[in-house]
């Protein structure tokens, strides 16, 4: 009787992908055009983009498609936390068969990154794989959720709770369409810089501190190209991270988690109110004062953290934040990341390590933190202009890749 062994029975398959993020100077650049041409060419393509982008930049946009001889089929999503759901994924899904998007077609993500995480999910679900490139409108687009490997929806309570692991073919960063964003909306993605330069840029982070009075924002908003050496540093540290471990299955901790442990949480707790971004600053700043009260970072690093923060505007509390919503988050990260809390805790600027266990924080010092930070954010709200922001509550007594710019 012949029996087979369990080599011959097996089968060998990898993940290997590479995928190249290209900065340009415009939409009219001609080596935008020519990066258009060569991942869309004899393709079908459809684009989806949100209402703001159509608004600002849809006609420039297929006007550079229409330059190299193409027409793509054309969606316009509405694109927030609270639409990122399975019926948007449908729906993307539903144009694409009405495209007639056959298996060497495309999607196109033309959007913030809500925008591209519903495009890459549908990508991943349509024809059982479908290409998609990506063009990011938002800085914390370009910087964090357009240049990753991922695509996501919220699911009841869960952010991003139903989701895939599918790389884009290629990203188109151009800088220059960050100048329509609102100051609030540049912020978020500055607390993304922020987050990647405390693992992995000490360069950048002092970058960023030089700036702290507005500067980077203001490059941003008024198309300095001054803006472009910080967001290619920060792409650059955040492709370098994702690299080591781009499909999650060597370890669960990855650096790319700071600020990404209450943060979550936080945003759902408030029915996504609080931003993406506003809520990695909180994150980050609790991490921060979490390492210098376990003795793990510095005090003056810790502030120094902080402080930038604040310096740029962004929150570092929210009424929301309790130590009940903490160790929720605590035992849902644990849940997502093998077993582990792996909360990233800055050590230094550009080292950190892994908080893995409720136990490691001492009785009552998740209280202090919070103590700290509701107090730290209340003295801001109050030299600054007497009032509670971004939900604080007052106290009683006043209140894979290579860049490069083309």
């Amino acid at each position: 009787m012949w029996m087979s062994t369990p080599e011959q029975l097996s089968l060998r398959s990898s993940r290997d992908h590479t995928f190249n993020v290209a900065l340009f100077e415009g939409l009219h650049s001609s080596d935008f055009c020519e990066w258009i041409e060569a991942y869309t060419r004899n393709r079908t393509v459809l684009a989806v983009t949100t209402p703001t982008v159509e608004r600002l930049y849809g006609n420039d946009i297929r006007a550079a498609f229409a330059s190299v001889g193409l027409k793509p089929s054309w969606l316009v999503l509405n694109c927030t936390e609270r639409t990122k759901t399975m019926e948007s994924v449908l729906t993307v899904c539903s144009a694409a068969s009405d495209a007639g998007i056959d298996r060497r077609g495309a999607l196109v993500a033309i959007g913030g990154g809500v925008c591209s995480d519903i495009v890459t999910l549908a990508a991943s679900m349509l024809r059982r794989s479908l290409s998609h490139l990506r063009i990011p409108t938002t800085l914390i687009g370009q910087v964090d959720a357009g240049i990753g490997l991922k695509g996501g929806v919220n699911f009841g309570e869960g952010k991003n709770y139903l989701g895939c692991f599918h790389p884009p073919e290629a990203v188109a960063v151009i800088p220059s369409l960050l100048k329509s964003l609102g100051v609030d909306t540049v912020r978020q993605g500055v607390a993304e810089m922020i987050k990647v330069a405390c693992t992995s840029d000490t360069d950048l982070f002092r970058m960023i501190e030089e700036t702290r009075g507005g500067g980077l924002q203001s490059w941003v908003l008024n198309g300095d190209s001054l803006a472009h050496e910080p967001i290619q540093r920060a792409i650059a540290a955040m492709l370098g991270e994702l690299s080591k471990n781009p499909f999650e299955v060597t370890s669960y901790e990855r650096a790319v988690d700071l600020g990404h442990t209450i943060a979550h949480p936080l945003e759902a707790s408030t029915h996504y109110e609080l931003h993406h971004g506003f809520a990695v600053a909180i994150d980050l700043a609790f991490s921060s004062v979490v390492g210098w009260h376990l003795g793990w970072l510095r005090e003056e690093t810790a502030l120094r953290i902080v402080d930038l923060l604040v310096a740029v505007g962004l929150p570092v509390w929210h009424g929301h934040l309790n130590e009940d919503l903490v160790l929720r988050s605590f035992r849902a990260a644990a849940k997502h990341r093998g077993g582990n809390i792996n909360m990233v805790v800055p050590t230094d600027i550009g080292r950190y390590r892994f908080l893995k266990r409720e136990d490691q924080c001492p009785p009552g010092m998740i209280l202090e933190v919070l103590t700290y930070l509701r107090a730290r954010s209340w003295q801001e709200g109050m030299s600054n202009s007497g009032t509670a922001q971004y939900g604080v509550e007052l106290p009683a007594e006043g209140n894979l890749a290579r860049i490069g710019l083309q």
